[in-house]
């Protein structure tokens, strides 16, 4: 937090992306989820924010640091990266380490969450064993 106690602009819009995200996952999971029980939708709500927050947030990460770096990036989305910058200089250039998690998570993550919504809507069978948990 800056002096004063005021966020500033950076993370301020970051809080917004968040949020709006978080609002548009919730409305397209409950919207998914019509006619199913509790569990289901909030399991769709959850879901629809996952897959909105890796495909919408670090698949664009990935992108600009293989591309060049967050520190040159104009990009609206570089000022989230910039603001975990403050934190650990790492996000702002290519660091092998953290580019590499950051593809696993969005191709592996991102896709997870889409195979999981689409088994709950359509209600297929292996939608209990899709996830890493085993029962």
């Amino acid at each position: 937090m800056h002096a004063g106690g005021e966020l500033g602009a950076s993370a301020g819009g970051s809080l917004l992306l968040f949020a709006s995200l978080l609002a548009v996952g919730c409305a397209l999971g409950l919207r998914l989820g019509r006619g199913r029980g509790t569990a289901d939708r909030g399991s769709l709500a959850w879901l629809c924010f996952n897959a909105l927050v890796h495909f919408a947030v670090e698949g664009p990460y990935v992108y600009l640091s293989m591309v060049g770096n967050i520190t040159d990036s104009d990009a609206l989305i570089a000022s989230l990266w910039k603001e975990y910058g403050k934190a650990d200089a790492r996000w702002l250039n290519f660091d092998p380490a953290i580019v590499s998690v950051e593809i696993l998570m969005v191709v592996l993550g991102g896709s997870l969450a889409v195979v999981l919504i689409y088994a709950i809507v359509k209600e297929k069978h292996y939608r209990d064993r899709v996830t890493w948990d085993e029962q």
